[in-house]
């Protein structure tokens, strides 16, 4: 964000709001860190961290200070520590390994460098500050490659610059003394790993009112200008990320609604060839608010859009035309074309849970497995010591209308199916069986890690439904590497002859 207009509107802050009063469609409120809690005057950014342990944390950037929250369980979420820095409205947080970086735009403030090895012993640790440069806007870490990318980047140094991170917590500087020439806003920089460009570091960098601008920085000391993709109605290219398949880079422009009177704007560009990337389709949700950070997992986007707060939109059917699926409002006051509201989200941590972060009232912790879940159909379904003809098809729905089963004694019916996603962040089979007289029922899951099935649910009962749900890293060891199927399997046992009917029989899955 590049306005002093944001200045003005948070002295009049926080407002005091219910929980309760945060409108919302399929995105649940886990907990809220108010700026009285985090003991700042405004919020801006976050970033997401996991412990080699898999505990999970939100790193909250505040005015005057990054703030550290534990969020392994979202409802007991607790403040673990923070380190200070110079007062003021920006900051950026990104991560590698157990190191965490922070910038902000006041003089003099340089890049922290910060040891979370010990987060789960409650120590959070300032290592060192790098001065020079005295200041930057964003930062970007290309994790693949190993290097740190500060932009808007200022005081004794280029415009971008670039910090080798062999040793994580003693970043060195590298390459030319800018790495474009050109201020950049913000960036994505990935080293890829296969396809046409392995090997070669692309940064998509958000270049003001000049549009979306892709850079070659593999060669650290010769950086090159590979495309400059200018649209209609240019305000401020800002910030964007690839989809999964680094097929398409979103953008969000954050003057276009300010200035051109756009409603909410996400600009979508075609990078499958970078030299050749263009504008290809634009979505909207409707409303007046100005769009700042947005972040991609899988096939869904995650937009934090200042007033009108968090929106997700499922690109699964059309990653051109994504479907909205979900959102959660945290600035019920209005939903004007104002810098107030949520600054940034980070939609990527293992377990699903969802951060977003408020300028004027901090971090909310958010569930968005209602907004973001897919089913996952039987596409075959293999009886052993049963008969009857049981469909994929039929067990979509508990309508009534499924499949009789009949079997004596002892059976197993076998449920195989496809996940859309290698590593869900959750997992969860469910079937619906309704019997003639009381059967002993199994589910299991396959997991596809250790070749052995795992217990699900037990139960003894004519009618009734049972689940299994596996979340965060996980969930990945019930999905086949490679084939992404599924396998699930129902064990029934009856005192003699019995039958049941099933009708509803599947898995849902999160990204």
């Amino acid at each position: 964000m590049r306005t002093p207009a944001l200045v003005a509107a948070l002295f009049a802050l926080p407002f005091a709001f219910a929980d309760g009063e945060f409108t919302s469609s399929k995105v649940k409120l886990l907990a809220h860190f108010d700026l009285t809690q985090l003991q700042a005057r405004s919020g801006n950014t976050c970033w997401g961290y996991v412990s080699p342990s898999g505990r999970e944390y939100a790193l909250m950037g505040c005015s005057n200070k990054t703030a550290v929250i534990e969020v392994t369980d979202p409802t007991k979420a607790k403040l673990i520590g923070s380190v200070p820095h110079k007062d003021g409205l920006w900051s950026d947080i990104k991560v590698y390994r157990s190191a965490m970086y922070v910038s902000t735009e006041e003089s003099g403030s340089g890049l922290q460098v910060i040891d979370l090895s010990k987060v789960d012993e409650g120590k959070v640790t300032l290592v060192k500050t790098i001065t020079s440069p005295g200041r930057s806007h964003t930062i970007a870490v290309d994790a693949d490659g190993g290097y740190l990318y500060t932009c808007g980047s200022r005081e004794s140094s280029g415009t971008t610059t670039c910090f080798d991170l062999k040793d994580p917590l003693d970043p060195k500087q590298v390459g030319a003394q800018t790495i474009t020439p050109v201020y950049q806003h913000e960036a994505q920089v990935v080293t890829y790993k296969t396809g046409k460009y392995k090997g070669r570091t692309i940064f998509f960098g958000g270049g003001e009112g000049r549009g979306l601008e892709i850079w070659d920085v593999t060669d650290k000391d010769k950086p090159s200008l590979v495309r400059r993709v200018a649209y209609p109605f240019v305000g401020y290219c800002h910030q964007g990320w690839l989809s999964a398949d680094k097929k398409y880079f979103y953008v969000n422009d954050e003057f276009d609604e300010s200035t051109n009177g756009i409603a909410t704007r996400t600009l979508v560009f075609d990078v499958s060839d970078i030299d050749k990337a263009d504008l290809v389709s634009t979505y909207s949700t409707g409303k007046p608010s100005i769009d700042h950070n947005l972040y991609t997992r899988n096939d869904f986007i995650f937009h934090a859009n200042y007033t009108t707060g968090l929106w997700i939109f499922d690109g699964s059917e059309s990653p051109l035309t994504p479907k909205l699926c979900g959102f959660f409002d945290t600035h019920p006051e209005n939903d004007n074309a104002q810098f107030e509201g949520a600054w940034s989200n980070y939609p990527l941590l293992p377990s699903g849970t969802v951060l977003i972060s408020d300028i004027n009232r901090g971090l909310f912790i958010v569930d968005a497995s209602e907004a973001t879940k897919v089913a996952v159909k039987v596409l075959d379904v293999k009886a052993q010591g049963a008969t009857g003809a049981v469909a994929g098809d039929a067990l979509s729905e508990a309508d009534g209308s499924g499949q009789e089963v009949s079997g004596k004694g002892e059976a197993t019916l076998t449920f195989e199916g496809k996940c859309r996603w290698q590593v869900p962040s959750k997992l969860s089979f469910a079937v619906h069986s309704a019997s003639k007289g009381r059967l002993d029922q199994t589910i299991e899951l396959y997991d596809w890690s250790s070749g052995k099935w795992e217990q699900a649910a037990t139960g003894s009962t004519a009618e009734g439904a049972a689940d299994l749900t596996a979340t965060g890293k996980s969930a990945g060891r019930f999905v086949e590497a490679g084939t992404k199927a599924v396998r699930a399997r129902l064990k029934v046992k009856g005192a003699g002859a019995w039958t049941m009917k099933l009708d509803q029989a599947g898995w849902t899955a999160n990204p």
